[in-house]
């Protein structure tokens, strides 16, 4: 006769396996009736600590010689039923999972049904599975249950050693309902979104928006700061700036004939860096002079030089003129267009920047 697949419920996994039985109907031509020794009389103490209304979720793995790869199905029945000897205790079942594949892989198959088994003993996979509509919610709720798991590496602890539970379980009702890290997550991706991007159609509307959006971080994003563990980072920060501002500064003396200098430099980073970091909403922002303001002012000044122009007048007016574009791209939302930016920019600035830098280190000790 053809031979069927022995099939193992995880609720009954601490039998034998020989406590499974399968008898073919006499005299007809149906398949086996598959009885077990679970119809033995039912724990009652079991079924006190069980709540009323609970319903069963049978997870079902097997090995058969039919199969080339394994085949899963993941069952959610409209109406739980009654399914007599699956389930240990006398409970409707409402979910079922199986799993057949071919023979020699019965330890793979049955750690997979224990991390199905574990899935739905997790209470907020299983409102998961009650309310998914299509296999990406499954999956979804699979990802959520592995963002929150803890996992121990093999060789790092023994297995015959009892792990203690934790002295307080943790709230479930931050993974429920979104709340508590999840937010954060919401909101960075919702930052992440670059909805700030996106053009609004009205005048000025992108820096409202900005504002909006800032408005409620604005006070926190300085208050934050001021605490003691702060202190390393607040002087590494004030190094960070006034470092490349001494330096370009002393550069832009010698291309400018010192109308600009470092005295110069640090007085203008003091006062644009304090008036960005107040009205932008962006404390933490590492304002400086960077190579191409070197280049940019030195091409300035010789132009001036050459065309008999006075250079600092000229240079108020080119500061005047930048301002009023600035005004413009921001009333139109013409920053939408960073979106279109590639990394190819924002390699060739540093590409120049450092080949700035060691094309005037290399100056500097030719003229030493």
């Amino acid at each position: 006769g053809s031979s069927f697949p022995r099939i193992q419920s995880a609720a009954n996994m601490r039998y034998n396996d020989s406590s499974f039985t399968m008898t073919p109907e006499e005299g007809t031509g149906t398949p086996p009736r598959v009885s077990s020794t679970a119809s033995i009389p039912k724990s009652k103490h079991f079924m006190k600590k069980i709540p009323e209304g609970s319903e069963a979720s049978n997870v079902l793995v097997g090995e058969v010689d039919f199969l080339t790869h394994p085949i899963i199905a993941f069952v959610r029945l409209s109406h739980s039923l009654m399914l007599g000897d699956v389930t240990e205790v006398p409970i409707p079942t409402r979910f079922l999972f199986f799993m057949l594949g071919p023979q020699g892989n019965q330890k793979q198959y049955h750690e997979v049904g224990r991390a199905i088994a574990t899935l739905m003993s997790d209470e907020v996979f299983h409102n998961v599975a009650y309310k998914a509509k299509n296999r990406q919610d499954l999956l979804a709720g699979i990802d959520e249950f592995l963002d929150q798991v803890t996992v121990l590496p093999p060789g790092e602890w023994d297995p015959n050693i009892r792990i203690e539970p934790p002295s307080n379980i943790p709230s479930q009702e931050g993974r429920k309902y979104g709340g508590g890290a999840g937010d954060d997550e919401e909101k960075e991706e919702e930052y992440d979104s670059k909805e700030e991007l996106k053009r609004t159609g009205r005048l000025f509307g992108g820096l409202i928006d900005d504002i909006k959006r800032k408005a409620p971080h604005y006070l926190s994003d300085f208050k934050d700061g001021l605490n003691l563990q702060c202190l390393s980072s607040i002087l590494f920060l004030y190094f960070a700036c006034i470092t490349p501002v001494i330096t370009f500064g002393g550069l832009l003396g010698d291309a400018t004939d010192n109308w600009q200098a470092a005295l110069e430099n640090i007085f203008s980073a003091a006062i644009c860096g304090t008036t960005y970091h107040l009205l932008a909403g962006q404390p933490l922002t590492i304002i400086g002079s960077t190579g191409p303001i070197l280049v940019y002012e030195t091409l300035m000044y010789n132009f001036c030089a050459g065309n008999g122009l006075e250079y600092l007048p000229f240079r108020v007016w080119v500061g005047l003129w930048t301002c009023f574009i600035l005004l413009i791209m921001v009333a139109t939302d013409a920053s939408a267009l960073v979106k279109y930016f590639t990394r190819f920019v924002e390699e060739s600035f540093a590409a120049l920047i450092a080949f700035i830098v060691i094309v005037e280190g290399f100056k500097k000790l030719y003229h030493i």
